[in-house]
């Protein structure tokens, strides 16, 4: 379901944010989908565990990714299949603006722009800031040269 969002926050952010095409979209009361168009070094997603996933991993059949890194392996399932997204998982810089953006209910770095989608977020222009500023320092962390994926 697709909710209205309030006018005072798309007067706020316009469609750009610090120069990087911006869409937002309210999936829910106090749900949203942040796209933030830029090229990413790597593709990666980032998803929520679930009760499924987790029985998967204690049967050790699961085909994520794990990085060594608690907090992230226990709660998202990830894939990162080629080395330049594991490298890009290693990179501090990386895990500081994932560590601000959790919980989140899913994170993808597309050939073409990141998506996120995170939950408990309220509709105001302060809280939308709040969850674009580490978005923002991910993408910086994490933008491929310019011309990269074709």
């Amino acid at each position: 379901m697709m909710t209205t969002i309030d006018e005072s926050i798309l007067n706020h952010f316009g469609d750009e944010y610090q120069g990087i095409p911006l869409t937002l979209q309210a999936l829910g009361d106090r749900q949203w989908l942040v796209v933030l168009q830029a090229r990413p070094a790597a593709r990666l997603r980032l998803s929520a565990e679930s009760d499924f996933t987790k029985q998967l991993d204690k049967m050790g059949i699961s085909d994520e990714t794990k990085i060594g890194d608690p907090q992230l392996d226990d709660n998202y399932v990830i894939r990162a299949e080629s080395t330049e997204a594991r490298e890009l998982l290693a990179n501090p810089q990386v895990r500081h603006a994932l560590t601000a953006l959790t919980p989140f209910v899913e994170l993808e770095l597309t050939h073409k722009e990141y998506r996120l989608i995170k939950d408990g977020v309220q509709p105001t222009p302060q809280a939308l800031e709040s969850l674009l500023t580490p978005f923002h320092q991910l993408v910086e962390a994490t933008k491929g040269p310019e011309g990269s994926f074709e």
